[in-house]
């Protein structure tokens, strides 16, 4: 097991692929034990940043450090205490769950007999899917899978667990199982939740960063970075054309529908005309980050 305190540290990663695209660009975070959330808009760098942790693909230049295992130069020492669900979690056809738990088991290095069949059954048990052990995995719907890809993560008791977009495309119902299953995982381990809905981060995670094309743009504990912007956050409800005016002439971080009616927040130190102050959540504190993030680069 991690010793008490053991952390991920990631100093200076950079990743350019071979068609120019810069995907990771000098990341640094440290990652204590429990749940952290890495948040980002799709093609943010999130999945490269995760593969290279995973030891999936080599970076150009940086250090990763697990628990005195230097990564990049020592990827089997950090296999043996990594999980990984990644995004596209595929399954072979028509093999049931038990058998496919058993043949990835295998493949984590457990050999004894007894001690997989155990692993195997415990870890079925775990993810509320030991009454579907019959079944073929390639049968589940889309939660279930996912639970099954936290079983298949779980093997061997890592230190280190990564979960890349785990709840994308999941009904509320299966979304609520699958944090539920989270949390139980405790605060001795690692576990990294790489996603772009804001929700899993606020409700699970006690620390996190936001990283806009390949860049991290914020991090900290959300509670926190939530407070920070209290006080300078307005909404109005508006009609379409409001909402270019708005667009053009205030920081526009967010607009959505509700009841059929365009409601905008914008970011400002005073309330402008005809808006209202809305209570600050995580939400607001993402889109504002890639506000800046935009305006800054533009």
């Amino acid at each position: 097991m991690a010793k008490e305190g053991a952390m991920l540290s990631i100093s200076g990663i950079t990743k350019t692929y071979d068609n120019g695209v810069k995907a990771l660009k000098d990341v640094n975070i440290t990652i204590p034990n429990g749940l952290f959330g890495l948040l980002g808009p799709n093609g943010a760098g999130k999945s490269s940043l995760m593969r290279t942790i995973a030891t999936l693909q080599p970076a150009d230049a940086g250090t990763i450090t697990f628990d005195g295992i230097d990564v990049l130069s020592q990827p089997n020492e950090l296999r043996r205490r990594l999980g990984y669900l990644p995004q596209d979690f595929g399954v072979y056809p028509r093999i049931s769950a038990y058998e496919l738990l058993d043949h990835l088991a295998i493949l984590k290095g457990i050999a004894n007999k007894v001690e997989r069949k155990e692993a195997v059954n415990g870890l079925l048990a775990h993810v509320n899917l030991f009454q579907h052990r019959k079944n073929a995995v390639s049968s589940f719907s889309g939660g279930m899978r996912q639970r099954f890809g936290i079983a298949q993560a779980l093997l061997g008791n890592p230190d280190l667990l990564i979960v890349d977009e785990p709840t994308a495309g999941l009904d509320p119902e299966e979304r609520n199982r699958f944090h539920n299953l989270l949390v139980t995982l405790g605060e001795d381990k690692v576990i990294i939740l790489s996603t772009h809905i804001v929700d899993d981060v606020s409700e699970l995670c006690s620390g996190m960063a936001v990283l806009g094309e390949g860049e991290i743009l914020l991090q900290g504990n959300p509670i926190e970075v939530t407070n920070n912007l209290e006080g300078k956050i307005w909404r109005k409800v508006v009609s379409m054309d409001e909402t270019k005016e708005i667009e053009a002439n205030m920081a526009l971080i967010s607009k959505r529908l509700f009841a059929g009616r365009t409601v905008v927040h914008v970011i400002a130190d005073k309330p402008p005309e005809g808006f209202e102050s809305a209570p600050t959540n995580l939400e607001d504190v993402y889109f504002s980050t890639l506000y800046r993030q935009r305006t800054n680069g533009a």
